[in-house]
């Protein structure tokens, strides 16, 4: 069974990151989700599939293409190989076979706890790698493995920055192969080829998640760091009218 603790602070849970040092773990990857009970799943296996897209290849080839067929007017830096597409697909909510990851654990119990309306628990999963043989820079993995169709599975990859929220949030992901014969993806943590011992799950109680918020905001994580550019700005500023932040910083007319 996967480790759990609660945490019921931002103190509590730096304590317990830190606590985590002493054991035989290389690096730390750290994921929140705002409902505990969401699935370590990549996207790409959550579409609900039709008869007439029961290929998880056939899906992932028209999409990736459509993607990057009709997302240049948008774009400001074109990605140069296809983990730069992937990732800026996944950043932009377009189903892969990716999920995401961060270096930071900050980022991802603001992740955790930024829905706190939705009335519900939330967690961090903590995912540690006894080696770093399966990291990558991008260009080293792209030397290796190019042809994503192939049998790929745990490899951690650390994309180029080639969007500033991939850099704001230490941002890394895993990419998973797909199923033989179309079957569903078991989720990673419950996958036999994967120790549970490198995993940790850290629950939050839906009635803390503002508090902790707060907590992360006076630290400078919140939604402007998340998001930079004007998204985040906005949604920062809103946040600060819904709470107390303004208190000390506006001053009415």
């Amino acid at each position: 069974m996967t480790p759990n603790t609660n945490i019921k602070s931002l103190g509590e849970y730096i304590e317990f990151i830190n606590h985590q040092e002493h054991r035989q773990i290389s690096q730390w990857f750290y994921r929140g989700h705002s409902d505990k009970s969401y699935e370590l799943v990549p996207s790409l296996f959550r579409v609900n599939r039709t008869e007439s897209w029961a290929n998880w290849d056939r899906i992932e080839e028209y999409i990736t293409r459509q993607f990057k067929a009709e997302s240049r007017p948008f774009i400001k830096t074109i990605p140069t190989n296809e983990i730069e597409w992937l990732t800026m697909a996944q950043h932009y909510g377009l189903p892969t076979r990716l999920l995401d990851w961060s270096t930071n654990p900050l980022v991802a119990l603001y992740f955790a706890v930024e829905n706190y309306k939705n009335n519900k628990d939330a967690n961090v999963w903590l995912y540690g790698l006894i080696s770093t043989n399966n990291c990558w820079e991008e260009s080293t993995w792209l030397a290796k493995k190019i042809d994503l169709s192939g049998d790929i599975y745990e490899n951690i990859i650390f994309p180029s920055h080639i969007d500033s929220r991939i850099t704001n949030q230490s941002g890394c992901f895993t990419i998973h192969e797909i199923p033989k014969d179309n079957n569903p993806f078991i989720p990673i943590n419950e996958n036999p080829r994967i120790s549970v011992d490198t995993f940790i799950e850290i629950t939050i109680d839906k009635d803390i998640k503002k508090d902790i918020l707060n907590e992360l905001y006076y630290i400078g994580i919140h939604r402007g760091f998340i998001y930079p550019g004007l998204e985040g700005l906005t949604s920062r500023l809103k946040f600060e009218i819904e709470t107390t932040h303004n208190r000390t910083t506006l001053q009415p007319e």
